[in-house]
């Protein structure tokens, strides 16, 4: 009756064993770069989210006042508030819905005619610095009112 000898089935099992090794190692390689990827891009739809409803909501506001720690603009159907915060910007759309955006406030300059606005003031323009990737990015909104607006 034929049979492998013991050295056989040892190299035969090391052979199958720098196969699996090599096979796991591509799959966590692969694995860990995907996961990295996934995460990088959740940064940059957050901040692309972010941005596009600060200008939405500059764009439909009739009046901006600032607050304390943020803003507080007047739209058609209710008030939007932005908190803005070291480590995350709040977003409550008329006291129903909030969103919670993960991006750093760095440098916030929040102003009306050139000048900085204190809290209760009105506000036409806010400029914020964060960061996405560890890269800063600069975000610049601007209110352009009209006379309507300006005189309610």
């Amino acid at each position: 009756m034929p049979a492998f000898t013991l050295m056989e089935v040892t190299i035969s099992m090391l052979i199958a064993a720098i196969a699996i090794g090599v096979t796991y190692t591509a799959y966590h390689i692969v694995s860990v770069t995907y996961q990295n990827y996934i995460k990088k891009q959740d940064q940059v739809a957050v901040y692309i989210l972010a941005d596009h409803l600060l200008k939405q909501d500059f764009g439909q506001a009739r009046q901006i006042t600032r607050t304390a720690d943020g803003l507080i603009l007047g739209l058609a159907g209710g008030q939007v508030r932005y908190e803005f915060n070291a480590d995350y910007i709040l977003r409550d759309q008329f006291s129903l819905r909030t969103d919670t955006f993960k991006l750093p406030a760095k440098q916030i300059l929040i102003s009306f005619e050139g000048q900085q606005s204190g809290a209760g003031a009105q506000v036409d323009r806010l400029e914020l610095q964060t960061a996405v990737q560890g890269e800063d990015l600069a975000l610049v909104y601007q209110k352009i009112y009209s006379s309507q607006d300006l005189f309610n």
